[in-house]
């Protein structure tokens, strides 16, 4: 396993862009919870923060698009260091809202321009795509990038909580804000693995005519971030409820660190079975895993066949990638991912709200309850979704005249020798 990864990690400039990139990620797992954990902790209110929150949400999912085709046009420098800056004047926004107990609205303006920081997952993904030539090396790279992006989810909770609560209530989004500024400088520092800018002359973008595929892979997304927006808040509930409130943040980071495993495992192997019958099957096995974590009535095994299911996340996740990177031309693949992670959001915002809503209520059973529907309709969009999935990703078969046409020399007469 290790050789596959050292082999892809030696093509020239590999290495440094994947760890820019990581770096630059660091508001995916720690922005949001900086913000509330430091409107809580200046406010004294979680509604206000999740309020707050809850803008920055919709401010992310309606700009992922439009700054997506923006990358593909202008290219990631021209496009990425200007979303990088407004995103820092958010956050300092926020900062000094906060700090001195400031009107909402402010913080909203924050969050909202805080937000607008580009497709920060598609980046180097659309540079794997730009520098490798097989479908094997990108599998492997997409899967790659899958369980990266788990161990920010490992840590970045965690360093959050930690700093916001040890150290000062905005360290967590200042950590976060370093990190994108550093990795964004080092990630747009290197050229050579930039993809080419599509130029205002080029293809256009996708629009509304985002292919059947990438619409399949989107909507399926939306119940995988379901099922993520209900058990994030509902392991929390679980740990608070059985007297062990520290140990919530441990358990989903077991649930990410499977993720991890899966995600190396799956992207080692060379996999020879149709992409299309991937997605459905770890689909199938996704909805069956946390089906089970939602009927466990004690966190020790809460927490270890979360495990077990957490090993289909990344490489689900990388699937649906490498259906984009298949069916979208190279000048729009920063946008066709973009659609991925709008249906992820969305279905992340309206788990945590349909959990929460339960939680109030009746406590964290209605929480699993939600999680239990939610991995379940996984498994149903999985199914209703796979034919285009399948059409869009086969090799296109050849037509009735191609296959009674015989070749070029044998129409036009006898081949002529070479030299003649």
């Amino acid at each position: 396993m290790l050789t596959t990864y050292r082999r892809l990690l030696a093509h020239p400039g590999a290495l440094a862009f994947a760890l820019a990139g990581l770096l630059s990620r660091f508001p995916t797992s720690m922005f949001n919870l900086s913000v509330i954990l430091l409107i809580e902790g200046t406010y004294g209110s979680w509604e206000m923060s999740g309020r707050v929150a809850a803008v920055g949400v919709i401010a992310w999912a309606v700009q992922s698009v439009p700054t997506a085709r923006l990358v593909d046009r202008v290219g990631q420098r021209k496009a990425m260091w200007p979303l990088t800056l407004i995103t820092v004047l958010g956050a300092a926004i926020i900062t000094a809202t906060a700090l001195t107990r400031g009107p909402e609205a402010l913080l909203w303006l924050g969050v909202i321009l805080g937000s607008l920081s580009g497709p920060l997952g598609s980046l180097t993904r659309a540079r794997w795509s730009y520098l490798l030539k097989t479908d094997d090396e990108i599998h492997t790279a997409f899967s790659l990038e899958g369980a990266l992006d788990e161990t920010l989810f490992v840590l970045g909770p965690t360093a959050v909580t930690l700093l916001a609560t040890a150290v000062h209530p905005v360290a967590g989004l200042a950590v976060a804000v370093a990190g994108l500024l550093v990795g964004m400088s080092l990630l747009l520092s290197q050229t050579s693995t930039e993809p080419p800018a599509r130029g205002p002359e080029g293809t256009s973008g996708l629009g509304l005519k985002v292919p059947g595929a990438v619409a399949a892979v989107s909507l399926l997304t939306v119940g995988v971030g379901f099922t993520f927006g209900t058990l994030d808040i509902t392991t929390v509930a679980f740990a608070e409820e059985v007297g062990h409130a520290a140990l919530g943040g441990l358990v989903l980071g077991i649930v990410s660190g499977g993720s991890f495993v899966g995600g190396l495992l799956y992207g080692a192997r060379r996999w020879r079975t149709p992409l299309w019958g991937r997605v459905v099957v770890l689909s199938l096995l996704f909805a069956l895993g946390f089906t089970l974590v939602a009927q466990t009535t004690h966190l020790a095994v809460y927490a270890a066949v979360g495990f077990v299911a957490g090993l289909t996340i990344a490489p689900l996740l990388a699937s649906a990638d490498t259906v984009v990177q298949r069916v979208v031309a190279q000048a729009q693949l920063t946008e066709g991912m973009a659609w991925v992670r709008i249906g992820m959001g969305a279905g992340v915002a309206f788990g945590a709200w349909a959990a929460g809503r339960g939680i109030d209520a009746s406590g964290h059973h209605a929480g699993l309850e939600v999680t239990l529907w939610a991995a379940a309709s996984v498994a149903l969009l999985a199914l209703a979704t796979a034919w285009w999935i399948r059409r869009d990703t086969l090799p296109a078969r050849p037509s009735a005249e191609e296959l009674e046409t015989p070749p070029e020399s044998h129409v036009d007469g006898p081949p002529v020798p070479p030299g003649v």
